[in-house]
Parts: C-alpha cells; structure tokens; sequence
C-alpha cells in the first residue's frame, strides 16, 4: 500500500506511521463520560483506544523535513504490554519507503518531547545513543527543553532523558527556539500550549493550500470538540482555548488539520458545528480514500 501523500502547492508531504499503540480512553478523553466519547472510538476489553503514532516528511525545494520521530523502540516489554505497542515496520523502514535515508533529513520539528512524539530521535549505535538523523538539527521550544530537563515526580516519566535528551545536547544538534517562529519554505511554527506549557503546532503553506499538523493539542479527529480534553494535558484550561482558536482559524482558512493519533483518518477539513463545535468534512484514510 502507497503511503498517503498531500501536496500543498509545491511542497510534498508523506505521511508515515512510526507504529500504532493502545491507550486508556478514559485518559485519553478526560473529564468526559465513556458513554459520550465511546460513540466516537471503540475500546477494548481493557479499556483502550486504538491510536496511530504519525510523523510528517516534508520536501521543499532541497530541504527535507520530519515531524515528530515516534517512540523509536525504547520501551520495556511490560509497558509494550500495558500498551500494545507495535512499532513494526517503524519510522526508519517507511522513511526508507519513501524513498529517503536518515541522514537525508534536514531538520526534524518536535512539537514537544514526550517519548512517543521524540523517542525516535536517537538510535543505539555500539552501546551509546547518537541522533538518529545525524545531519539534522532538532528543533523544539525552548520552554519544552527546560521542563522535559527539569521534570519532576509528575511529568519525569513521559521523556527520555538519557536515551534522547542528553544525545540531542551532546551532539550539539539542538535549534531551540521561543514563540511562533517563520522557518521559511512555507513552514511556520506555532505556539498551542495546553498538552504541555509550550506545546508547538505546523503549518505548512504554498500557493493558497495549507495543512495543520496539531500535535497533541487535537490528538485525534474525535477530539474536535473543544471540551474534549486529554487528562494528560497538563494545562487542560489552555488547551481548550487554544484548541478553539486554532480550530475556527482552520475552519475559516480551509486548512487542512492532520492528527497523529487518530487511528483512521490523516488529515481533513473542518467546519463549524453547532451541536459539536467542529466537524469533519472531506477526511482523508490512511488508504488514501475520502471520507
């Protein structure tokens, strides 16, 4: 099966599967009552949701980008248990199937730095992790940086600090930078906090199309109701606001909004709703079909 592409004027942009994992839908959904988010995804006999781990290449002119590096296998067995982890084939055999190499990669965004969206940035390579992209800078905010590095009791066990915060410094491949930021070539971070206190977004714009890679502040396609927050969001105020902002600014653009958790759907356009807040018109399948 050909991975799905979406052409955004000039740039390409594939998306690729760093796995798939099950997560708590009760976590997953927060103060909302299974009787309402269970309409919208199915769980299973342990009460766990489904959940794609997608990451975006992204070719512009001679640059090639990556969005979010997944897992990258550095899990114990009892938690691949507790989670059905499945990280086969994994990022580095559908980066391959696309056509590109680890050190063809320019830059790799994170929009923050918990281990399924950064444990892919390194690779065990005779006993000591090193970048798994080694010609890349790693770009991330500031602010993410220093609380991934200064994680307490609460938050300490969604990084990886040794295996990928402390080779990212080592290696001196780090571009941290603060707010909103113009990467240039029609890439443009932006600021969403509410999953995390500096959580970043992506947008990608050429020629009048764009498409929104939301991160964790819309983790799936049926979180599009701005009340359905994650309890893992740490700023759960926030990111119901944020989600609002940003949501009604796509619906009035046309972008397109990808998730990287939702199990099914890659991206789609949204449109305002009165009964949810926000549907979902002209959503794209990982087999490329719309919905």
């Amino acid at each position: 099966m050909a991975l799905p592409q979406i052409i955004i004027g000039n740039i390409k942009v594939t998306v690729l599967s760093a796995g798939r994992v099950r997560m708590d839908g009760g976590a997953m959904f927060g103060v909302v009552p299974k009787g309402l988010w269970a309409r919208k995804i199915e769980a299973d006999d342990r009460n766990r949701i489904d959940l794609q781990m997608r990451c975006l290449l992204v070719e512009v002119g001679e640059e090639t980008l990556l969005v979010e590096t997944g897992f990258g296998g550095k899990v114990n067995d009892r938690l691949r248990e507790i989670y059905d982890l499945r990280e086969t084939p994994g990022l580095l055999a559908q980066l391959e199937e696309a056509g590109k190499t680890p050190e063809d990669v320019d830059r790799v965004i994170l929009t923050h730095l918990h281990q399924d969206h950064a444990g892919g940035s390194t690779v065990l390579d005779n006993g000591s992790f090193v970048p798994a992209f080694p010609n890349a800078t790693y770009t991330v905010q500031a602010g993410e940086w220093h609380d991934a590095s200064d994680a307490d009791g609460q938050t300490a066990n969604a990084y990886r600090r040794e295996e990928v915060l402390d080779p990212l410094e080592r290696y001196g491949r780090l571009d941290l930078v603060d707010g909103d930021q113009d990467m240039g070539n029609g890439i443009r971070l932006l600021v969403t906090p509410g999953h995390t206190r500096a959580h970043q977004s992506v947008l990608i714009e050429d020629s009048g199309d764009a498409l929104f890679f939301v991160g964790d502040l819309v983790p799936t396609a049926s979180h599009l109701k701005p009340i359905y927050v994650m309890a893992y969001d740490l700023y759960p105020r926030e990111t119901y606001v944020n989600k609002g902002l940003f949501l009604e600014r796509a619906a009035s653009e046309d972008w397109w909004v990808a998730w990287p958790h939702d199990p099914d759907l890659v991206c789609g356009k949204v449109v305002v709703d009165e009964k949810d807040g926000y549907a979902i018109v002209d959503g794209v399948s990982a087999m490329g079909e719309t919905e």
